[in-house]
């Protein structure tokens, strides 16, 4: 079957960046830093973080985006995992139709909330930094799982396939690169089920992970800076020609 990934196909992008810190920052020891800081990113960055959300066993910072039709989304833009925080960013979001979100300098927003991070707690050490790319490729009403079971050489295999998910472990350099890749549908109309119907529209996952191989010490800025422009070269040039199995240089 052959389905062409293409940039106008993404009816869905968003862009998560994490850090591995350690010692861990937790809400049980660092409650108080931690409202701090997150008040300090809701007054240095409103486009990106809005309102704080603290409670004895959860602490995310959220933001209201606006839409067409003056429809507005939630969405936490900051959490706390176990080995660190996490700053989701959208670019794309689908509501009713695909939908562009402005969020400029992502990537500056990141690297200073790092730096606040450090300015809050300069005991700990940011050991690793991952960018993830969380994208929905659309393929209207032709069914994803056998678009991805397509590049399966046996028929039958092809054939008796009903879902599918890839996984990659692509290394380069001193960068991970992990990519995932599965089908996804999404309801037009009609009462909930999960068997799929023409009312369906179906789409391709591919979330694409990328973070630093090795872990030694506290990541500098410019190893930091690092990441972040690989990540962002990887998405932009090589990741299209990557799912069309169409050969780069640079592989």
């Amino acid at each position: 079957m052959n389905y062409q990934f293409e940039n106008e196909n993404i009816s869905q992008h968003i862009v998560k960046y994490g850090a591995h810190v350690q010692p861990a920052v937790t809400l049980k020891d660092d409650k108080t830093k931690l409202q701090d800081y997150c008040n300090l990113l809701i007054e240095q960055f409103p486009q990106a973080f809005e309102t704080l959300l603290s409670g004895p066993a959860q602490l995310h910072v959220q933001k209201s985006f606006v839409l067409a039709n003056n429809k507005r989304v939630e969405l936490p833009t900051f959490i706390l995992t176990g080995t660190g925080p996490v700053f989701t960013f959208p670019q794309r979001l689908f509501i009713d139709h695909p939908q562009d979100v402005d969020m400029p300098d992502r990537d500056k927003i990141f690297r200073k909330a790092l730096d606040e991070l450090h300015g809050k707690f300069p005991d700990r050490k940011i050991l690793r930094v991952g960018v993830v790319h969380e994208l929905v490729f659309d393929t209207a009403g032709v069914d994803s799982a056998e678009i991805i079971a397509s590049n399966l050489k046996n028929d039958v295999w092809r054939e008796q396939i009903k879902n599918l998910r890839i996984l990659m472990e692509a290394p380069r350099q001193d960068k991970n690169i992990n990519l995932e890749i599965k089908p996804t549908y999404l309801r037009r109309s009609g009462p909930a089920t999960n068997v799929p119907t023409e009312d369906m529209r179906f789409g391709i996952i591919v979330n694409v992970d990328i973070n630093n191989r090795q872990i030694k010490d506290d990541l500098t800025k410019a190893e930091i800076n690092d990441i972040l422009a690989f990540a962002n070269d990887y998405v932009a040039d090589e990741l299209i020609r990557f799912l069309n199995n169409e050969y780069s240089d640079s592989i």
